[in-house]
Protein backbone atom coordinates (compact mmCIF):
# COMPACT_ATOMS: atom_id res chain seq x y z
CA UNK A 1 0.00 0.00 0.00
CA UNK A 2 1.59 3.34 -1.24
CA UNK A 3 0.63 7.06 -0.95
CA UNK A 4 -1.83 7.50 -3.62
CA UNK A 5 -0.41 9.92 -5.80
CA UNK A 6 -0.36 10.17 -9.54
CA UNK A 7 2.66 10.06 -11.56
CA UNK A 8 2.26 13.84 -12.56
CA UNK A 9 2.01 14.23 -8.93
CA UNK A 10 4.85 12.33 -8.08
CA UNK A 11 6.76 14.41 -10.83
CA UNK A 12 5.46 17.72 -9.01
CA UNK A 13 6.49 16.56 -5.62
CA UNK A 14 9.60 15.87 -6.82
CA UNK A 15 10.32 18.91 -8.14
CA UNK A 16 9.36 20.50 -5.11
CA UNK A 17 11.82 18.98 -3.32
CA UNK A 18 15.08 20.00 -5.03
CA UNK A 19 13.26 23.36 -4.74
CA UNK A 20 12.82 23.54 -1.25
CA UNK A 21 16.02 22.15 -0.57
CA UNK A 22 18.02 24.42 -2.88
CA UNK A 23 16.57 27.31 -1.21
CA UNK A 24 16.70 26.24 2.11
CA UNK A 25 12.91 26.44 3.25
CA UNK A 26 11.37 23.51 5.37
CA UNK A 27 10.39 20.70 4.04
CA UNK A 28 7.71 20.11 6.67
CA UNK A 29 5.63 22.94 8.41
CA UNK A 30 3.16 21.45 10.67
CA UNK A 31 0.36 23.91 11.96
CA UNK A 32 -1.02 23.50 15.14
CA UNK A 33 -4.67 24.84 14.52
CA UNK A 34 -5.24 24.26 18.21
CA UNK A 35 -3.68 23.19 21.62
CA UNK A 36 -6.85 21.99 22.61
CA UNK A 37 -7.38 17.89 22.92
CA UNK A 38 -10.49 15.99 24.13
CA UNK A 39 -7.82 12.65 24.36
CA UNK A 40 -6.48 12.17 28.05
CA UNK A 41 -3.41 10.86 26.86
CA UNK A 42 -0.82 10.30 29.99
CA UNK A 43 2.31 11.70 28.14
CA UNK A 44 0.57 14.97 26.86
CA UNK A 45 -0.79 17.71 28.94
CA UNK A 46 -2.73 19.34 26.05
CA UNK A 47 -6.25 18.59 26.83
CA UNK A 48 -5.81 20.72 29.92
CA UNK A 49 -5.58 24.25 27.69
CA UNK A 50 -9.25 25.66 26.91
CA UNK A 51 -7.52 28.53 25.06
CA UNK A 52 -9.23 29.73 21.81
CA UNK A 53 -7.09 32.13 20.61
CA UNK A 54 -6.30 30.63 17.41
CA UNK A 55 -5.79 32.08 14.36
CA UNK A 56 -8.64 31.52 11.24
CA UNK A 57 -6.06 32.13 8.46
CA UNK A 58 -2.75 29.98 7.66
CA UNK A 59 -2.44 30.90 4.22
CA UNK A 60 -0.07 33.59 5.14
CA UNK A 61 2.00 31.01 6.92
CA UNK A 62 2.25 28.75 3.73
CA UNK A 63 2.93 31.20 1.78
CA UNK A 64 5.88 32.16 2.89
CA UNK A 65 7.93 29.13 4.08
CA UNK A 66 6.46 27.17 0.86
CA UNK A 67 6.68 24.42 2.14
CA UNK A 68 6.21 20.90 0.20
CA UNK A 69 4.12 19.21 3.22
CA UNK A 70 1.61 20.80 5.35
CA UNK A 71 0.82 18.72 8.77
CA UNK A 72 -2.40 20.16 10.26
CA UNK A 73 -2.08 18.82 14.22
CA UNK A 74 -2.59 19.40 17.27
CA UNK A 75 -3.82 19.23 19.66
CA UNK A 76 -6.71 17.17 18.31
CA UNK A 77 -6.90 19.40 14.99
CA UNK A 78 -10.58 18.02 14.11
CA UNK A 79 -11.90 19.70 17.29
CA UNK A 80 -11.65 23.18 14.69
CA UNK A 81 -15.15 23.32 13.31
CA UNK A 82 -13.53 25.34 10.30
CA UNK A 83 -10.80 22.68 10.15
CA UNK A 84 -11.61 21.40 6.75
CA UNK A 85 -12.14 25.67 4.91
CA UNK A 86 -8.30 25.77 6.78
CA UNK A 87 -7.29 22.86 4.52
CA UNK A 88 -9.08 24.21 1.40
CA UNK A 89 -7.71 27.59 1.63
CA UNK A 90 -4.30 26.01 1.81
CA UNK A 91 -4.85 23.75 -1.11
CA UNK A 92 -6.39 26.79 -3.34
CA UNK A 93 -2.73 27.88 -2.70
CA UNK A 94 -0.66 28.27 -6.40
CA UNK A 95 2.02 25.35 -6.53
CA UNK A 96 2.27 21.71 -4.76
CA UNK A 97 2.58 20.85 -1.31
CA UNK A 98 1.29 17.50 0.10
CA UNK A 99 -0.94 18.06 3.40
CA UNK A 100 -1.95 15.97 5.60
CA UNK A 101 -3.87 15.95 9.60
CA UNK A 102 -3.11 13.81 12.07
CA UNK A 103 -5.66 12.84 14.57
CA UNK A 104 -6.95 10.84 17.18
CA UNK A 105 -9.48 9.48 14.68
CA UNK A 106 -12.51 9.84 16.89
CA UNK A 107 -14.19 12.15 14.64
CA UNK A 108 -13.19 10.61 11.29
CA UNK A 109 -16.94 9.68 10.29
CA UNK A 110 -17.50 8.57 6.73
CA UNK A 111 -18.65 12.46 6.01
CA UNK A 112 -16.16 13.74 7.36
CA UNK A 113 -13.87 11.85 5.77
CA UNK A 114 -15.15 12.85 2.51
CA UNK A 115 -15.12 16.31 3.30
CA UNK A 116 -11.10 16.48 3.96
CA UNK A 117 -10.70 14.56 0.93
CA UNK A 118 -12.37 16.85 -1.37
CA UNK A 119 -11.28 19.63 -0.26
CA UNK A 120 -7.56 18.22 -0.59
CA UNK A 121 -6.03 15.98 2.13
CA UNK A 122 -3.74 13.58 0.71
CA UNK A 123 -2.86 11.83 4.14
CA UNK A 124 -5.07 11.19 7.30
CA UNK A 125 -2.66 10.10 9.79
CA UNK A 126 -4.63 8.13 12.73
CA UNK A 127 -2.26 8.26 15.87
CA UNK A 128 -2.52 4.36 16.75
CA UNK A 129 -0.92 2.58 19.83
CA UNK A 130 -2.71 -0.33 20.18
CA UNK A 131 -4.23 -2.65 17.95
CA UNK A 132 -7.60 -3.69 20.02
CA UNK A 133 -10.02 -1.34 22.93
CA UNK A 134 -6.72 -1.19 24.51
CA UNK A 135 -6.52 2.16 21.97
CA UNK A 136 -9.48 3.54 23.98
CA UNK A 137 -8.16 3.39 27.76
CA UNK A 138 -4.73 4.79 26.54
CA UNK A 139 -6.91 8.18 25.04
CA UNK A 140 -9.75 8.16 27.41
CA UNK A 141 -12.45 7.73 24.68
CA UNK A 142 -14.58 5.21 24.79
CA UNK A 143 -15.40 3.48 21.58
CA UNK A 144 -12.82 4.52 20.19
CA UNK A 145 -10.99 1.26 18.24
CA UNK A 146 -14.68 0.37 17.59
CA UNK A 147 -15.53 3.43 15.57
CA UNK A 148 -12.43 2.98 13.56
CA UNK A 149 -12.60 -0.22 12.52
CA UNK A 150 -16.02 0.05 11.52
CA UNK A 151 -15.22 3.09 9.74
CA UNK A 152 -11.50 2.80 7.52
CA UNK A 153 -11.65 -0.78 6.22
CA UNK A 154 -15.35 0.52 4.62
CA UNK A 155 -13.54 3.74 3.28
CA UNK A 156 -10.18 1.91 1.94
CA UNK A 157 -12.85 -0.23 0.04
CA UNK A 158 -14.65 2.85 -1.21
CA UNK A 159 -11.33 3.99 -2.61
CA UNK A 160 -10.05 6.57 0.45
CA UNK A 161 -6.60 5.34 0.08
CA UNK A 162 -5.15 8.12 2.70
CA UNK A 163 -4.95 6.80 5.93
CA UNK A 164 -1.80 5.65 7.91
CA UNK A 165 -1.57 4.99 11.31
CA UNK A 166 0.98 6.81 13.18
CA UNK A 167 2.33 4.83 15.49
CA UNK A 168 5.26 5.31 18.71
CA UNK A 169 7.13 2.38 19.22
CA UNK A 170 7.98 2.19 23.10
CA UNK A 171 8.71 -0.48 25.92
CA UNK A 172 4.48 -0.73 26.75
CA UNK A 173 3.53 -1.71 23.14
CA UNK A 174 6.49 -3.41 21.00
CA UNK A 175 5.18 -6.78 21.63
CA UNK A 176 1.69 -4.91 19.92
CA UNK A 177 3.94 -3.32 16.76
CA UNK A 178 3.76 -6.60 15.11
CA UNK A 179 -0.11 -6.99 15.27
CA UNK A 180 -0.35 -3.02 14.38
CA UNK A 181 1.35 -3.49 11.37
CA UNK A 182 -0.69 -6.79 10.49
CA UNK A 183 -4.13 -4.65 11.08
CA UNK A 184 -2.85 -1.82 8.63
CA UNK A 185 -2.46 -4.24 6.62
CA UNK A 186 -5.56 -5.92 6.99
CA UNK A 187 -7.55 -2.36 6.45
CA UNK A 188 -5.52 -1.70 3.31
CA UNK A 189 -3.70 0.99 4.99
CA UNK A 190 0.06 2.16 6.09
CA UNK A 191 1.46 2.78 8.82
CA UNK A 192 4.50 4.67 10.04
CA UNK A 193 6.35 4.37 13.42
CA UNK A 194 8.14 7.34 15.74
CA UNK A 195 10.15 6.96 19.01
CA UNK A 196 8.53 7.93 22.13
CA UNK A 197 10.25 11.43 24.73
CA UNK A 198 8.93 12.69 27.90
CA UNK A 199 9.80 16.43 26.66
CA UNK A 200 5.64 17.52 26.85
CA UNK A 201 4.67 16.53 30.37
CA UNK A 202 8.11 14.52 31.71
CA UNK A 203 6.83 11.19 32.02
CA UNK A 204 9.46 8.82 31.67
CA UNK A 205 7.62 5.55 32.36
CA UNK A 206 7.44 4.37 28.35
CA UNK A 207 11.10 4.40 27.73
CA UNK A 208 12.43 1.68 27.15
CA UNK A 209 14.68 0.49 30.05
CA UNK A 210 18.32 -1.30 29.68
CA UNK A 211 17.15 -4.81 30.69
CA UNK A 212 14.32 -4.87 27.73
CA UNK A 213 16.66 -3.96 24.98
CA UNK A 214 17.66 -7.19 24.10
CA UNK A 215 13.79 -7.82 23.71
CA UNK A 216 12.97 -4.36 21.71
CA UNK A 217 15.85 -4.46 19.86
CA UNK A 218 14.29 -8.17 18.19
CA UNK A 219 11.06 -6.14 17.87
CA UNK A 220 12.86 -3.56 15.39
CA UNK A 221 14.65 -6.49 13.56
CA UNK A 222 11.43 -7.88 12.67
CA UNK A 223 9.87 -4.67 11.75
CA UNK A 224 12.42 -4.75 9.10
CA UNK A 225 11.73 -7.78 8.19
CA UNK A 226 7.90 -7.03 7.90
CA UNK A 227 8.24 -3.95 5.81
CA UNK A 228 9.71 -6.86 3.12
CA UNK A 229 6.96 -9.23 4.16
CA UNK A 230 3.68 -6.68 3.58
CA UNK A 231 4.98 -3.47 1.90
CA UNK A 232 2.75 -1.49 4.19
CA UNK A 233 5.78 0.32 6.80
CA UNK A 234 6.70 3.58 5.56
CA UNK A 235 9.63 4.03 8.05
CA UNK A 236 12.78 4.00 7.33
CA UNK A 237 15.28 0.86 7.92
CA UNK A 238 17.71 3.30 9.97
CA UNK A 239 14.85 4.17 12.15
CA UNK A 240 14.71 1.12 13.74
CA UNK A 241 17.95 0.55 13.77
CA UNK A 242 18.92 3.46 15.81
CA UNK A 243 15.67 3.58 17.66
CA UNK A 244 17.36 1.58 20.91
CA UNK A 245 20.75 3.70 20.88
CA UNK A 246 18.11 6.46 21.46
CA UNK A 247 16.46 4.88 24.31
CA UNK A 248 19.75 3.39 25.64
CA UNK A 249 21.56 7.31 25.50
CA UNK A 250 17.70 9.24 25.63
CA UNK A 251 20.20 11.03 22.75
CA UNK A 252 20.89 11.12 19.53
CA UNK A 253 23.01 13.73 17.95
CA UNK A 254 21.65 15.75 14.43
CA UNK A 255 18.11 16.91 14.39
CA UNK A 256 17.18 19.77 12.26
CA UNK A 257 14.34 21.24 14.03
CA UNK A 258 14.22 24.54 12.50
CA UNK A 259 15.51 24.06 9.57
CA UNK A 260 13.85 21.28 7.63
CA UNK A 261 10.96 21.19 9.61
CA UNK A 262 9.18 23.90 11.45
CA UNK A 263 5.74 23.97 13.45
CA UNK A 264 3.91 26.93 13.71
CA UNK A 265 1.35 27.26 16.97
CA UNK A 266 -2.66 28.38 16.84
CA UNK A 267 -1.26 32.27 17.73
CA UNK A 268 1.47 31.69 14.82
CA UNK A 269 4.58 31.69 16.84
CA UNK A 270 7.54 29.45 15.59
CA UNK A 271 8.75 26.48 17.34
CA UNK A 272 11.60 24.50 15.48
CA UNK A 273 9.50 21.68 16.49
CA UNK A 274 6.56 20.71 18.67
CA UNK A 275 8.55 19.85 21.50
CA UNK A 276 10.28 23.44 21.95
CA UNK A 277 9.83 26.74 22.59
CA UNK A 278 8.83 29.59 20.71
CA UNK A 279 11.45 31.28 18.97
CA UNK A 280 10.26 34.21 16.73
CA UNK A 281 7.03 35.09 15.14
CA UNK A 282 5.88 33.46 11.49
CA UNK A 283 6.49 36.75 10.14
CA UNK A 284 9.82 37.23 11.55
CA UNK A 285 11.40 33.92 11.16
CA UNK A 286 14.14 32.91 8.48
CA UNK A 287 14.98 29.28 8.11
CA UNK A 288 17.90 29.99 6.13
CA UNK A 289 19.39 31.97 8.82
CA UNK A 290 18.40 30.11 11.75
CA UNK A 291 21.31 28.39 13.77
CA UNK A 292 18.99 25.74 15.18
CA UNK A 293 18.49 24.20 19.11
CA UNK A 294 20.59 21.17 18.04
CA UNK A 295 18.58 19.01 20.37
CA UNK A 296 18.74 15.31 20.25
CA UNK A 297 16.08 14.39 23.14
CA UNK A 298 13.50 13.06 20.89
CA UNK A 299 13.47 10.05 17.92
CA UNK A 300 10.73 11.23 16.18
CA UNK A 301 9.73 10.21 13.03
CA UNK A 302 9.77 14.28 11.46
CA UNK A 303 13.93 14.33 12.75
CA UNK A 304 14.72 10.75 12.29
CA UNK A 305 13.69 10.12 8.90
CA UNK A 306 15.31 13.53 7.42
CA UNK A 307 18.41 11.86 8.62
CA UNK A 308 17.87 8.45 7.05
CA UNK A 309 20.99 7.56 4.90
CA UNK A 310 19.39 7.92 0.90
CA UNK A 311 20.32 4.03 -0.36
CA UNK A 312 19.16 2.82 -3.21
CA UNK A 313 16.17 0.95 -0.96
CA UNK A 314 15.37 3.96 0.59
CA UNK A 315 14.74 5.78 -2.85
CA UNK A 316 12.74 3.09 -3.91
CA UNK A 317 10.58 3.22 -0.62
CA UNK A 318 10.35 7.37 -1.03
CA UNK A 319 9.28 6.20 -4.91
CA UNK A 320 7.10 4.49 -4.16
CA UNK A 321 8.54 1.46 -5.88
CA UNK A 322 9.05 -0.76 -2.59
Amino acid sequence: MKIALSPLEKFRAAGKFLDVTFNKRPLTVSIEVTKRCNARCDFCDYWKISDRDEMTDFTDVVRRFDPLVVVFTGGEPMLRRDLVPLVRQIKELPGFRYITVLTHGGFLTQSKIEELAAAGVNQINISMNYPDARQDRERGIPGLFERLEHTIPRMVAEGYNCFTFASMLMVDNMHDAEPLVRLAHKWGINIAFSGYNDLKNGNQSHMVSKDKMSEFKAVCRRLIELKRELGNVMTSDYFFQTLPEFYEKRRIDGCQAGKIMIHVTPKGMVQPCAELQPVAHYSEFFPGAYAGPNCGACFDACRSEPQAPITLRRLGELAGLL
